[in-house]
């Protein structure tokens, strides 16, 4: 009797994956090695398995959270029945821009090997707290993240998915250029939001800001390419009194030919928006001017709009800002201050030789440095020299004060970037200028800038990357830490960049760690006990022998 052989159908498979890998390179496609591992079976040996369900879900279908913070999309999968010995499976974490598009790869991950795409690269892991924990963790969260994120867990043939929605809290306000009403195509939109710090508000952002009270008449440009408008009090001249109060929509319009004003949105900031005490009123070139005097910038729009919302910033003083227009912010409303509300008052675009005050905003932080060899060991040019090697420049007077009215405390002298030498005090002391003197900066005056040695204030600016504590199964001398954040694609941080991660991005962490310069220091944000005063900074270690072992902090430069 003759017998007719079965082709076993996992060759065939193996050999038609084979041939798909063959082809991704010619695709461009940079993730073969994730895919490598399906032709090598899930580590059990086999491909797929009957009888056994995968499941995927999260249990937070929503998600909100401000600029600059952390946020944890969940997902979890799991088996039905239950197996007895674990798998692997690939993650892999995609992004659906609330703009539109296609969706992006954030995060790809089989077993310990992970790897982040674009601008999520080192700004995103996963969680993994336990067996079948795949949530994603996004730091240094952009406004441009918002979106919908898709968790799929493949085994095998077996892929199930769960996605997540990521909305950023903020502050949505209407804009209309100076070249005045209904001039924006969708692009010029996408542009001008930028430019003042914020970006298009989507539906969902609009319509909370109309539950929150927002009332505009004008049309204006949203993410999702339609023109819509919030109305709480109906009346004629918008929409009329007939309709109920609500989002009014234009609907989806061209985005090349259409013109309107536009709905941006901001969220928290990153630094300080304040009103600039000035002798005298500036018009916009000496408002500008003067910003830059005081160790800051002209602020944005958005950041005005943030600082009210964020801050409670309240200002009955018109101010210019950035944009040339003409704004104050308000939060207890009050009589000769505008309407009985709160909200950022305008007065459009004034002429730009007008005399007014003006809103600055300040991104910096300060701090003193004394290098290894101990203090007052440098010359103005070595100091430069060492705020350079820490990611940094001179600090300003203008800055130093800032840093001062802000908290700074610091006894030791130090250069500023006018060769003049001081040091900020806000709890007079007798070893500090005696207790008889006020608080405030003192000065040396301008000293020789080759023969006099004193320590240095630095300055540093927010970061295009990230610092962060390394995870280490030991603690490290100096070198192994150099070596150890290196083989993490990263490189060991620098003095100025933890500030800069401390002040700007909330790193808080309770264990020191090595920096490039051999000094050993640690962030707090959140004070507590075991981590050294009750305030707020990065205590330093000093100089520790480069042998000794610690943790370390290191810093990948990826995207913001």
């Amino acid at each position: 009797m003759t017998s007719m052989m079965v082709a076993h159908p996992l060759p065939l498979l193996a050999i038609l994956l084979q041939l798909l890998l063959s082809c991704l390179p010619a695709l461009g496609y940079s993730n073969r090695f994730f895919y490598q591992d399906i032709l090598n079976g899930n580590g059990n040996g086999e491909i797929h398995f009957n009888g056994v369900k995968l499941h995927v879900d999260s249990s937070q279908p929503s998600v909100f959270a401000l600029r600059g913070s952390n946020a944890t999309l969940s997902c979890r999968y799991w088996y039905e029945p239950e197996l007895s010995s674990p798998r692997r499976v690939r993650v892999k974490w995609s992004w659906l821009p609330v703009m539109g598009g296609h969706e992006t790869d954030v995060l790809v991950a089989i077993g310990p090997r992970i790897h982040s795409f674009g601008d999520f690269r080192d700004r995103v892991y996963l969680r993994q707290d336990s067996p079948g924990d795949a949530s994603l963790v996004m730091t240094e969260l952009q406004l441009n993240d918002t979106g919908r994120y898709r968790c799929e867990v493949i085994d095998g043939l077996e892929d199930k998915s769960a996605t997540v929605d990521l909305e950023l809290r903020g502050v949505v306000f209407p804009y209309q250029p100076p070249h005045g009403r209904y001039n924006l195509t969708y692009h010029d939109a996408q542009q001008v939001c930028q430019e003042q710090d914020s970006t298009l508000a989507t539906f969902e952002q609009l319509f909370q800001a109309w539950e929150e009270g927002l009332d505009w008449c004008n049309a204006g440009w949203l993410a999702d390419g339609t023109v819509q408008y919030p109305i709480t009090k109906p009346r004629s001249p918008c929409g009329g009194l007939g309709l109920a109060p609500g989002v009014r929509s234009y609907g989806r319009r061209h985005r090349h030919l259409h013109r309107y004003d536009v709905f941006c949105f901001s969220s928290s900031l990153r630094g300080k928006v304040y009103y600039l005490q000035h002798p005298q009123k500036l018009n916009l070139t000496e408002a500008q001017q003067a910003c830059l005097n005081d160790g800051a910038q002209i602020a944005k729009v958005g950041q005005l709009y943030a600082a009210w919302k964020f801050m409670d910033l309240d200002r009955c003083d018109a101010g210019w800002l950035a944009d040339g227009s003409l704004r104050y912010p308000i939060t207890n409303p009050r009589r000769n201050c505008g309407p009985l509300e709160p909200g950022v008052r305008s007065f459009g675009f004034a002429p730009p030789h007008h005399k007014h005050g003006v809103y600055c905003y300040s991104a910096v932080v300060v701090f003193p440095y004394q290098p290894p060899h101990g203090r007052y060991s440098l010359t103005y040019h070595d100091a430069q020299q060492v705020c350079q090697e820490q990611d940094s420049t001179l600090a300003t007077f203008e800055q130093l004060f800032q840093a001062w009215k802000e908290g700074l405390n610091w006894c030791n002298a130090g250069w500023l970037a006018d060769g003049t030498v001081q040091y900020p005090i806000t709890k007079p002391r007798s070893p500090c200028g005696g207790l008889g003197l006020a608080p405030g900066v003192r000065s040396y005056g301008s000293r020789h800038r080759h023969l006099h040695r004193y320590d240095v204030f630095c300055s540093s600016s927010p970061l295009r990357g990230k610092v962060y504590y390394l995870q280490h199964p030991q603690k490290l001398n100096l070198t192994e830490a150099q070596q150890a954040c290196f083989s993490n694609g990263a490189q060991i941080a620098k003095v100025g960049q933890l500030y800069v991660a401390w002040r700007f991005m909330g790193l808080n962490r309770c264990d020191a760690g090595w920096l490039a310069d051999g000094s050993l220091r640690y962030p707090v944000t959140n004070p507590s006990r075991n981590c050294g005063p009750l305030e707020p900074g990065v205590r330093s270690f000093g100089f520790p022998p480069p042998y000794q072992k610690h943790g370390v902090y290191c810093y990948s430069a990826g995207m913001q």
